[in-house]
């Protein structure tokens, strides 16, 4: 499932790119998640990294979409942003909040394919992994990117997620390989790491996305630097 969020104070504008999404879903067998703001307050309060695609208005009321998209990449580097304007020339500052493109109003319905399977090819290339987690009364999936860490204690797992926590039964050696392609790190003995989420290191702390402060121990830490340093190496950032 692809979640994607329209930031559109124009209702018939709003309507006319759901009705789009809606189109190419049929047409490609695709499942989209829309969530549609009216503004870019109500869409940041309380933002979590849960979105794949935003299409954003650069005309909106009180923040702008400039500026709202500033403030976007302060919460999230990864989502793909692309702007909806009538506004060219304001268009082209997309590049400076790493915008993937934009589409002119009135949106032809073309115009619109482009920038979204653009978009889609490079969540594609980006990969996924679905974890399966194990509950006493059954079984509930995730995936790899909305990870932010795993922790175990008591024998439990605790899947802490852009959206929630979530308890289950396994093994975290189990899951660290089961995510080495995804560059999960360990931190810790009781700690698996999504680096995508980590906000800070320092000395023998990480401070992740969400405010969650792990604790790094002394035999872990060496391996832990040079695995984060390779990932950053490779022109990753968080």
């Amino acid at each position: 499932m692809i979640n994607i969020a329209i930031v559109e104070d124009n209702d018939i504008e709003a309507s006319q790119l759901v009705g789009y999404l809606k189109r190419y879903e049929k047409e490609h067998n695709y499942q989209f998640n829309v969530f549609c703001y009216k503004d870019a307050d109500s869409f940041l309060i309380n933002y979590r990294q849960n979105y794949d695609i935003v299409f954003m208005d650069i005309e909106l009321p009180n923040i702008n979409g400039m500026d709202a998209a500033i403030k976007l990449r302060e919460y999230d580097k990864r989502v793909f942003l692309i702007f909806v304007t009538n506004m060219a020339q304001f268009a082209v500052k997309g590049y400076q909040v790493d915008a993937l493109g934009y589409i002119i109003k009135p949106a032809a319905y073309q115009s619109f394919v482009f920038p979204l399977e653009k978009a889609l090819r490079l969540i594609q290339l980006n990969d996924d992994t679905e974890i399966t987690i194990a509950q006493s009364d059954g079984i509930k999936r995730v995936f790899s990117r909305d990870v932010i860490y795993i922790e175990v204690a008591d024998h439990k797992l605790s899947y802490h997620t852009t959206s929630e926590v979530i308890y289950g039964f396994g093994s975290l050696s189990s899951l660290e390989a089961h995510l080495k392609s995804k560059h999960f790190m360990r931190c810790n003995s009781c700690y698996l790491v999504n680096p995508k989420y980590i906000k800070s290191v320092s000395g023998y702390m990480v401070l992740m996305q969400n405010g969650d402060e792990l604790k790094i121990s002394k035999p872990k830490k060496k391996n832990f630097m040079l695995e984060l340093a390779e990932w950053l190496g490779q022109g990753n950032f968080t």
